[in-house]
């Protein structure tokens, strides 16, 4: 107690240390309490700054683990990430109550990268050592995904923007492994997806064979009709069914026909972790429209892996090169299976759509987590 002052202006006081304790500056979404009892407090608001980025139309919520870690309750958060994804994503993504994607991406900076000891579950172990940056990324239905080359360019547009990497070509640490990038310009950001993997068990499938699936007969229940298709499987950090068929050159985006019967391939069980749905026409050797049916999100404007694995797909089915352009309704994308490394390449835009702060806590599936009672210390 100090003397001379009022008992009430004494607990003020104390109160006022207790808050400082409690909330530690910071510049990006501080979290405001309201007390509840002497050592008690609830939280009032978790403001979350985020960016909202789109590639080719396919767009995603993204936040930084340098924001989150500059307060006490953002770090439990870092730490709580893969429990608490699903909800965030499903929270942040919805496009009626929420900011609206088609998902959610953490950014880790290259501190967590480098010195993964607070956050070790943030990180792909055995790429930490050569990565320069790295990310987590959640579906908007909440479903995790190893791969996403729309968001991989939305996040070297992020890094570069932040200055989180010192160069234009850099790495980064993905629950898959490293994923190489040149940046260019905004207008022109490669990325390397690595080589596809085409052996069933890799991709995964339920099927006998060991082989490749390639031009394989698939039996589709659409409707009470029964309708046989020949697809291919390929695995570019996340698997897709790459149908080709010269029909789906006039088909439209989001087409309700087209929809249906992803859905009824996507529950195959041949596809034990689901799998994006790819409806693809060559119209010449160098040039393919595609239409994309992704797991955890249905139609999008655009789906790079899906360009990918249509790429590798139709080069193995004879109707393409490995150069060739892949139209989406979202865009254009370069793609290129080399010939040297065996390794896919795809080239094309990303912009950021606008930045804010969001609470939280207006979320009443994220309030039991976050909202929990703090005690002070």
């Amino acid at each position: 107690m100090q003397p001379g002052l009022p008992p009430a202006r004494q607990l003020r006081k104390r109160r006022a240390c207790q808050w400082q304790e409690m909330v530690e500056p910071c510049q990006a979404s501080p979290a405001i309490i309201r007390w509840l009892s002497p050592g008690k407090v609830r939280l009032a608001t978790f403001p979350l700054s985020f960016t909202k980025m789109q590639a080719l139309g396919n767009d995603f919520v993204v936040v930084s683990s340098v924001d989150l870690r500059s307060t006490r309750l953002g770090r439990t958060l870092l730490r709580d990430w893969h429990k608490r994804a699903g909800d965030l994503a499903r929270a942040l993504c919805d496009r009626h109550y929420g900011i609206g994607a088609d998902g959610l991406i953490l950014v880790v900076d290259p501190q967590i990268v480098k010195q993964p000891a607070e956050f070790p579950d943030l990180v792909n172990k055995g790429s930490a050592d050569t990565a320069d940056v790295g990310w987590v990324y959640t579906n908007a239905d909440g479903s995790s995904a190893d791969m996403c080359g729309n968001g991989l360019r939305c996040l070297a547009l992020f890094a570069v923007e932040k200055q989180l990497v010192q160069r234009h070509d850099f790495v980064v640490a993905t629950a898959a492994g490293t994923a190489s990038i040149v940046f260019t310009g905004a207008d022109k950001i490669t990325i390397d997806l690595g080589e596809p993997l085409l052996q069933v068990e890799a991709i995964p499938l339920q099927a006998r064979t060991q082989e490749r699936f390639v031009k394989q007969p698939l039996t589709v229940v659409d409707n009470g009709r029964e309708l046989k298709l020949q697809v291919t499987c390929v695995n570019m950090g996340n698997p897709h069914c790459v149908i080709f068929d010269d029909r789906y050159v006039e088909a439209a985006y989001a087409d309700p026909d087209l929809g249906r019967l992803a859905e009824c391939i996507q529950k195959l069980p041949l596809f034990p972790e689901g799998v994006n749905v790819e409806f693809a026409a060559a119209t010449k050797r160098d040039h393919v429209r595609l239409l994309v049916w992704e797991r955890g999100c249905g139609a999008t404007l655009a789906c790079a892996t899906g360009a990918a694995a249509t790429l590798v797909a139709g080069v193995l089915e004879g109707r393409i090169a490995k150069h060739c352009t892949i139209e989406l309704p979202g865009g254009v994308l370069e793609a290129q299976w080399s010939e040297a490394d065996g390794h896919v390449r795809l080239t094309g835009p990303a912009s950021q759509a606008f930045t804010g702060q969001i609470d939280l806590l207006n979320f009443p599936s994220l309030r039991g987590f976050l909202a929990a009672e703090a005690i002070c210390s």
